[in-house]
């Protein structure tokens, strides 16, 4: 395949992904300080000044939740808040016996009060619309993965990260010197041939002076490589998130990984309630997750927030994710254990990293796209790199709108030349 083969690839994968980098890149910066502006737009569904009483626990906080709207259902909790946070608790309709049909739920997230254990706030069932002060975040995360049209866009964006993580590799090849060696300087004279490396060296120049579009040029592909590692993570992740169907069997393949709950079984019909109550679920998922833990030589950690704890009706499973010495960022726990929801029998348990390669890439591809690592100063790369990316990508569109149009200009002389 000749060099123009692989310019043309380029090319014509930068169409395709232009507006999907565009609003992924926009929206990627405003959302890798999500907690700083959810914090500032809607402090009540996150805090509530300290008190110097005892705060009731998110499982007592549950059932508090539970008696508000008793004909919802609540399968996801946080442990482990620390001081004054607000326990969020998001509702599902639970099924009617006389119509066989769920129930129609007006509220979808409830927020409350850790010392009071009252409602603090609610988010109806609104999909979004009125755009609210509530859920602005959310309509910026559905831009961000679907451009707002569910799992369509979802797909179309997975097919965009595809072309992505594939145009990552094309471009750098274009970066590369040509392997032609440098020609005799003059008739019957011999000039040393430079190496292979002093010849790509300028592909990392960056070049402020002379013509608009050498400037533009240098700029798209220095950018290009200096930022490559972080553009391939960004683009291998968005295939994880959007295309998992294809990611997952990918990476099966590669490393011999396998996602959560990949091989457990469907319930014959979903179990609402299981014969383990949320509370002993609870200590139960603290035991395995530490007899894991200790077989693999790590500790966890007593005193962190946001220990996930989901129930899946689907296959009446538990989940208990805790943190520990393997975390990955703020928000990947070391270990997750999965149990059933009647026995208590351990059904499967997965680590952020250390076990299998493709997990450990994959779990922390996911964490840095998430803005997830590194604190502060993490969130602000990921912000900065995301206002890149629709520089990067629009940069492309320019040079080829203006190659296009040189190219047409001259088969307009060439044409008139011949007449």
């Amino acid at each position: 395949m000749s060099r123009r083969f692989w310019v043309a690839l380029h090319r014509y994968a930068g169409i395709y992904m232009v507006v999907f980098l565009v609003v992924a890149g926009i929206t990627g910066s405003i959302l890798a300080f999500d907690p700083e502006i959810s914090d500032w737009l809607n402090p009540e569904y996150n805090h509530v000044p300290v008190e110097n009483g005892p705060m009731l626990d998110p499982l007592t906080l549950r059932e508090r939740a539970l008696a508000i709207e008793p004909h919802a259902r609540i399968d996801f909790v946080e442990l482990g808040k620390g001081p004054g946070e607000v326990s969020a608790f998001f509702l599902l309709p639970r099924t009617d016996p006389v119509t066989g049909k769920p129930y129609k739920l007006i509220t979808s997230e409830l927020y409350m009060n850790p010392y009071t254990g009252r409602e603090s706030a609610r988010i109806d069932n609104s999909d979004g619309w009125p755009l609210q002060r509530a859920t602005i975040l959310r309509f910026i995360f559905s831009l961000h993965c679907t451009l707002g049209f569910g799992r369509i866009g979802g797909i179309l964006f997975g097919v965009a990260a595809l072309i992505w993580t594939v145009d990552c590799f094309v471009g750098f090849f274009l970066t590369l010197p040509r392997v032609a060696a440098d020609g005799p300087a003059a008739a019957g004279a011999r000039r040393p041939r430079s190496s292979w490396f002093a010849r790509w060296a300028p592909s990392w120049r960056f070049v402020w002076r002379g013509k608009t579009y050498r400037i533009h040029y240098t700029l798209h592909r220095a950018l290009g490589l200096w930022l490559w590692p972080l553009l391939f993570v960004f683009a291998v992740s968005s295939v994880n998130f959007n295309l998992p169907e294809l990611y997952q069997p990918v990476m099966r393949w590669l490393f011999k990984s396998k996602p959560m709950m990949a091989s457990m079984p469907a319930a014959a019909k979903p179990v609402d309630e299981p014969r383990i109550g949320w509370r002993a679920a609870a200590a139960l998922g603290k035991r395995l997750a530490t007899e894991e833990a200790r077989k693999r030589g790590f500790g966890l950690h007593e005193a962190v927030g946001d220990i996930y704890f989901t129930y899946d009706p689907d296959s009446g499973t538990y989940s208990y994710a805790a943190h520990g010495d393997r975390d990955i960022g703020s928000r990947t726990p070391s270990v997750t254990v999965v149990f059933d929801g009647n026995t208590g029998a351990p059904m499967d348990a997965a680590f952020a990293q250390g076990e299998n390669a493709g997990d450990t890439f994959t779990n922390w591809t996911a964490a840095i796209h998430g803005a997830n690592v590194g604190g502060l100063p993490g969130r602000i790369v990921v912000a900065v790199i995301g206002l890149l990316i629709p520089l990067l990508s629009v940069g492309g569109i320019y040079l080829w709108w203006k190659k296009r149009g040189a190219r047409n200009t001259v088969r307009a002389l060439a044409a008139e030349g011949v007449r």
